[in-house]
């Protein structure tokens, strides 16, 4: 075999691996894209739930005239509130993620100690390479921007459970002021006898339809 017919062989095998190496790291940049889609679809769906959810407990209260329950939709907002919070947070260290194995590399801050943050000592960093189909995304979560606690005050995330909330007092507070008007004073006299309860209205005063819900105190007056 000649030097030339070597080389010929080493040149289709460099170009075979270079091959191998590019689809398996097409492949590997597919699985984390894909990951990230979920995450997404994840988010998009908390969001959906959110609004069903309290819909329903809104409707609720509204039909059976009871404004606090309105206030039990705080208890989905808040806890998919911090979900789609922690959804969002994961999916930020795979968009980093992402890119490193695109690059090849990636460069990430040490961290420092407090006694380092109060002196204000510079920021060292660390870089390396990521494994081949590796999906480890826990070193990404360095990044302030990738903590859980920094993305649920986050404007991504603020600007719909936020007025959410707003909303729910809106409503309760609504409800509130519709029983207050829907909810009528009418003086009686009123007559107990064994076989029942008498009722007759006073002059002037609106009649009592069918449908009204009647509530009754009873005063016993005073003999003299």
């Amino acid at each position: 075999m000649g030097n030339d017919e070597l080389q010929g062989k080493i040149d289709e095998l460099e170009i075979a691996l270079a091959a191998e190496k590019k689809s398996k790291l097409e492949k590997h940049l597919e699985f984390i894209q894909g990951v990230i889609n979920r995450h997404n679809t994840n988010s998009f769906m908390l969001k959906g739930w959110t609004i069903t959810i309290t819909a329903a407990l809104y409707a609720l209260a509204g039909t059976v005239k009871e404004p606090n329950i309105v206030l039990i939709a705080l208890a989905p907002i808040i806890l998919f509130w911090g979900l789609d919070a922690f959804y969002l947070s994961n999916e930020r260290c795979f968009v980093d993620h992402y890119n490193a194995v695109a690059t090849g590399s990636f460069k990430l801050p040490k961290r420092r100690s407090c006694k380092a943050i109060r002196n204000k000592t510079p920021v060292k960093y660390e870089s390396g390479t990521i494994p081949e189909f590796d999906m480890n995304f826990n070193r990404f979560k360095v990044f302030k921007k990738n903590r859980w606690l920094y993305v649920i005050k986050s404007k991504t995330i603020c600007w719909f459970y936020f007025p959410m909330v707003l909303i729910t007092f809106a409503v309760m507070t609504l409800f509130m002021n519709l029983n207050q008007q829907d909810s009528k004073t009418i003086d009686v006299n009123a007559t107990l006898k064994s076989n029942g309860l008498k009722i007759e209205l006073k002059n002037n005063a609106e009649s009592i339809h069918i449908d009204d819900t009647l509530k009754i105190n009873i005063v016993p007056t005073q003999q003299n």
